[in-house]
């Protein structure tokens, strides 16, 4: 498992360490800056739902990102953050982290295209879908991965299941829920889901079902883990808390 953690005692030096006061004012845009939560709690508050009028709240905590997908994306944000206790926060550079995220081998490259795409799309009424692992990937690796044909209607896997593995959709749809059962997002052929399993986590934080049926292609934790140790320490870090990033987004929207 590649830890996040053991990647930041590498990187130490790419980073400074700031203390911020319960309730004080600490200016979190981070499009030029990407923070890592070391200790204490952050409210985070995200944009209005245009139906309901309500916003989602997620408390970020210990390990949580905040701001590597606006780093990388020279983009703001779309949420608010209240400092509900005394933070330790580890602060990078955005020019830094967007330096190592353009000069990222394949795999790296494409979930961190993929990750900016599905955390923006939420955000962005202008976003584009689809990210698709590209065919130095894909193609060159696909006698090694194992493919798998799913009917419609079926729970590929549930909340709380073993996360053993992530998949490529090849075609199809499916549609991505909250373990309470409330819609996040369905994908469709050019993207990916269940790359959780990245970060180390022994289970499943949503459940997946087939909207159509789909052709997929699965991508053994391993693998993928072979794939993202290829790359600098940066590089592995920023793609790992993209797709934390994206996690907890994902939860704030299905709160709204």
């Amino acid at each position: 498992m590649i830890s996040a953690q053991e990647l930041t005692e590498q990187l130490q030096s790419y980073s400074k360490i700031i203390n911020v006061s319960a309730n004080a004012y600490f200016d979190f845009e981070p499009k030029e800056q990407a923070i890592i939560i070391e200790q204490g709690e952050l409210m985070i508050i995200g944009p209005k739902d245009l139906k309901t009028g309500r916003s989602g709240r997620q408390i970020f905590q210990e390990n949580d990102p905040i701001g590597f997908a606006e780093s990388i994306a020279i983009a703001e944000t779309a949420y608010e953050c209240n400092v509900l206790s005394d933070l330790r926060i580890r602060v990078f550079e955005g020019a830094e982290i967007r330096n190592f995220a353009n000069k990222a081998g394949v795999f790296s490259r494409t979930i961190i295209r993929y990750s900016l795409n599905r955390i923006f799309d939420g955000m962005r009424k202008d976003s584009k879908a689809s990210i698709v692992f590209e065919d130095e990937f894909i193609f060159k690796n696909y006698d090694d991965l194992q493919k798998v044909e799913i009917a419609s209607g079926t729970e590929i896997f549930k909340a709380g299941a073993d996360a053993d593995k992530m998949y490529f959709i090849e075609s199809g749809s499916v549609a991505v829920n909250t373990a309470q059962n409330k819609l996040i997002t369905t994908l469709s052929a050019g993207e990916c889901f269940g790359e959780a399993a990245l970060l180390g986590e022994d289970v499943r934080n949503a459940t997946v079902t087939t909207a159509t049926d789909v052709s997929l292609v699965a991508i053994e934790k391993t693998r993928a883990e072979t794939e993202l140790r290829a790359g600098h320490p940066m590089t592995q870090l920023a793609t790992l808390m993209l797709l934390k990033q994206l996690g907890l987004m994902n939860q704030l929207r299905g709160m709204r």
